[in-house]
C-alpha cells in the first residue's frame, strides 16, 4: 500500500479525527511533526511529488537543502490543518466562525450578489486549511453547492461528511451535478469548486509557473456558461493572526466568441491568479498529486 492511500484511508481519517476531538493541540502538533520528519527522511512517493511540485514553484535554481525543509515543512502543516479542522468541526457555529478571520467584505459581497440574483462562483484552492475556511464560510448561513471529486479516497468519505456540517450540499461532479450548478449559478446562487486539482475528465495542459501544467478547465467553463462572478479563495496561516481567508476578484471573464479558445484563455488568465496566491505561501500548498506532467521526482 501506497503511503497516501494509507494516510488516505478510513482508520487514519477516524484515528485523526479521535485526536483532533480529543486530545490537546501540543499533542496533535507534537504527532504532525514526528509524522513530517518521518517522511522527510523516509522519501516516499508522495514526498518527491511535493517536492517536484515545489521545484516548480520556486525554480530550479532552488537550494536542495530548502528545497527538502519546504517539503517538511508542507507535511508538517497539513498534519497542523487537519488536527484544527479535526478540533474545530462540530463546535458552535461562532466557534467555527473565530476560528478563520474572513473579509466582511467577502461577506457583504455575497449578500449582495444574492440580493440582485446574481450568480457567485467561488474557487478554492488547496492551500492551508481550506477544510476549516470552508467551514467558516458554510456556517454563514449561505446556501452553497459543493462541487467535490467525484470517486475519492476511502478516507475523504468521513472528510466529505465533516465537510457537509458546514451547511454545505456536497455534490460530486457528474452530469446531473453540473446541471443543478449551472441552474443555480443562473438563478443568482453560489457554488464552490476547486481550481487547483484536476481530475482525468477534467484537465488541459495550461502555463503554470512558466511550464504547462495539467488545470481543470470546468471553472472557466462553468463561468462563461453562466455569467457568473468568478472569485477565488484561498486559505493562508498567520503565525500572528491565525488563518485568514484571502479572497480575489472579481476576476472577469473574457469572450471572443470562440468557445474553445475562451475556455484555454479564462483558464489561463485563472491559473495567473493561482500563481500568486501559491507563491505567497508555497509551503502551505496541500497539493499532494502531481501537477506538472513529466516531473523529475528525485
Amino acid at each position: 500500500m501506497r503511503i497516501q492511500d494509507f494516510i488516505s484511508s478510513k482508520p487514519i481519517t477516524r484515528a485523526g479525527l479521535f485526536i483532533g476531538q480529543h486530545m490537546p493541540r501540543r499533542v496533535g502538533y507534537g504527532l504532525a511533526r514526528v509524522v513530517s520528519k518521518i517522511i522527510a527522511r523516509r522519501k516516499p512517493e508522495i514526498y518527491r511529488t511535493v517536492r517536484a511540485n515545489l521545484r516548480q514553484i520556486i525554480g530550479p535554481e532552488a537550494d536542495e537543502a530548502r528545497l527538502h525543509e519546504m517539503t517538511r515543512q508542507v507535511f508538517y502543516h497539513a498534519g497542523q490543518t487537519y488536527y484544527d479542522f479535526f478540533h474545530t468541526v462540530g463546535q458552535s457555529p461562532e466557534t467555527i466562525k473565530n476560528a478563520v478571520k474572513i473579509s466582511q467584505t467577502f461577506l457583504d459581497m455575497i449578500r449582495a450578489k444574492q440580493a440582485q440574483g446574481e450568480g457567485l462562483l467561488l474557487l478554492a484552492t488547496h492551500m492551508s486549511n481550506f477544510d476549516l475556511a470552508g467551514l467558516a464560510v458554510g456556517v454563514q448561513g449561505f446556501p452553497i453547492q459543493m462541487l467535490s471529486l467525484a470517486d475519492p479516497q476511502a478516507g475523504f468519505h468521513i472528510l466529505n461528511h465533516l465537510r457537509a456540517q458546514g451547511g454545505f450540499e456536497l455534490t460530486p461532479i457528474t452530469s446531473k451535478s453540473l446541471r443543478a450548478a449551472i441552474r443555480r449559478l443562473k438563478n443568482g446562487g453560489l457554488v464552490v469548486t476547486g481550481m487547483d486539482r484536476p481530475t482525468r475528465h477534467d484537465r488541459e495542459l495550461i502555463e503554470f509557473f512558466g511550464r504547462p501544467a495539467y488545470l481543470p478547465v470546468g471553472p472557466a467553463r462553468l463561468a462563461l456558461m453562466t455569467g457568473a462572478t468568478v472569485l477565488m479563495g484561498s486559505c493562508y496561516h498567520d503565525p500572528d493572526q491565525g488563518y485568514i481567508l484571502k479572497v480575489t476578484g472579481p476576476i472577469e471573464m473574457i469572450r471572443t466568441g470562440d468557445r474553445r479558445q475562451d475556455i484555454l484563455i479564462n483558464t489561463r488568465r485563472l491559473a495567473v491568479t493561482l500563481e500568486d496566491l501559491v507563491r505567497a505561501h508555497p509551503e502551505q500548498w496541500m497539493m499532494f498529486h502531481s501537477v506538472w506532467p513529466e516531473e523529475t521526482k528525485l
